[in-house]
């Protein structure tokens, strides 16, 4: 009995030991996902500064705000198109497809330093979120299907910890190189992800749930099935217009406000960029909680109600009361991390919760599919929070009125199907 219990317990050790390597493998290309996309948030005024002046566009606080909404709406159509990479990870596999859309964002990233006008920047920023928008498609259902069940949940929750720390990342590099190489040099740092996907492919194994036998993608549409992918999706087009129609803003919102109370532009930058580890600190703490909070809760459906409603109370409190007060910046990092815990902390769940909606040969479209389709919808949000601050002369307002989504979102949550007490399916 010995012997057999020491075979087992190597057997079980060396699988999480595989199983670990699976997770940091697509954590990895994940936090560099986050670092690229959140780029775009520290450099926007002063990239904009340079590119609508070249393109015969006078780049005043109602354009910048206008323009960057747009060009970010641009940015997350980018990411919709990558349903595509959902669809070829279950037919070539996950860490083929996770390598490709590594190298296409890592490109397509750097060339964004390279462009001249607003017109070609804004083509280098949909590749890059096309290349962007596929990584979680062809990831996380990696991960899942790589990973003893046992410990599925709490690998699948921790997954999202990545986006947290590549934002991080991305302000921390913002505030240490921005006034030293500019925009253009700071986007072009984003080619080195391209580095991890050489890595992968040559490492990591397809995990033998990608091997079934290819389903109609019309299958996801129909029966008891399309109430959670429309479900699905519909919550992802929620979650995503809110966190990109609010938090996105904060670095905005900090450099407008000390700006316009007389601070140097220097100074407003730096406290822009500390705004983004602030946030993304809360953003750390929801990801990392989100496992236990499933449980304790008791199950998906519960804590995304929670959720939602919890976002939706903490921007407009933030926003209409605690960013218009005198001492508005002070009381507004303390805010930061609650808005993050909330507002993309909630991402968590859906790492654990849309794999599970959907059979394994379909569960990279699928996954997908609902990310992308949220997205299309989701992209939406930046231009009407630029257009409205433009209308209203700020941001808070227009914030505070964009995240009713989180009402709309509501009912969305009850079509999908709860899996809490459920086995990945085969």
């Amino acid at each position: 009995m010995s012997s057999l219990g020491s075979a087992d317990e190597l057997v079980s050790a060396r699988s999480d030991a595989s199983s670990y390597r699976v997770f940091w493998a697509a954590w990895s290309g994940w936090m560099l996902d986050g670092f690229d996309s959140g780029l775009y948030q520290f450099i926007l005024v002063a990239a904009l500064s340079d590119l609508l002046p070249e393109s015969g566009i006078e780049a005043t606080k109602a354009n910048i705000a206008a323009y960057g909404g747009m060009l970010f709406s641009i940015f997350m159509l980018g990411w919709a198109c990558s349903m595509f990479w959902g669809w070829l990870a279950d037919r070539i596999g996950r860490v083929r497809t996770l390598c490709y859309t590594i190298l296409a964002y890592s490109i397509f990233t750097a060339c964004c330093g390279l462009a001249y006008s607003v017109a070609v920047f804004a083509i280098f920023r949909f590749l890059a979120g096309f290349g962007i928008g596929g990584e979680w498609a062809a990831g996380t259902p990696l991960l899942h299907e790589s990973v003893p069940e046992r410990i599925r949940v709490r690998l699948a929750g921790w997954l999202h910890t990545a986006t947290p720390t590549g934002l991080t990342l991305a302000a921390l590099v913002a505030l240490g190189t921005l006034p030293f190489f500019g925009w253009r040099g700071l986007f072009m740092i984003g080619v080195l992800p391209a580095m991890l996907g050489l890595y992968l492919r040559a490492t990591l194994p397809e995990p033998k749930h990608a091997e079934t036998e290819k389903a109609p993608i019309s299958s996801l549409f129909t029966g008891a099935q399309a109430r959670s992918t429309w479900g699905a999706a519909l919550m992802m087009a929620c979650v995503i217009f809110g966190l990109w129609s609010s938090t996105f803003w904060v670095p905005t919102v900090v450099i407008s406000k000390l700006v316009a109370e007389g601070s140097a532009a220097g100074h407003a930058q730096s406290m822009a960029a500390l705004s983004g580890v602030f946030t993304n600190f809360g953003t750390f703490l929801g990801c990392l909680a989100m496992p236990w909070l499933t449980g304790l809760i008791g199950g998906r459906k519960r804590t995304a109600y929670i959720f939602f409603l919890g976002a939706l109370v903490t921007n407009v409190f933030v926003y209409l009361f605690i960013i218009p007060a005198s001492e508005g910046i002070v009381l507004l990092f303390a805010f930061l991390p609650i808005l993050g815990f909330f507002t993309n902390g909630i991402f968590a769940l859906y790492t654990i919760w849309l794999p599970e909606l959907f059979p394994s040969a379909l569960r990279g479209f699928g996954s997908g599919f609902a990310f992308s389709l949220g997205r299309i919808l989701g992209a939406t949000g930046p231009t009407i929070v630029g257009l409205l601050a433009a209308r209203f002369g700020g941001y808070p307002i227009a914030i505070a009125l964009v995240s009713l989504i989180y009402l709309v979102g509501l009912p969305a949550i009850s079509l999908a199907r709860e899996t809490s007490a459920e086995r990945l399916r085969d």
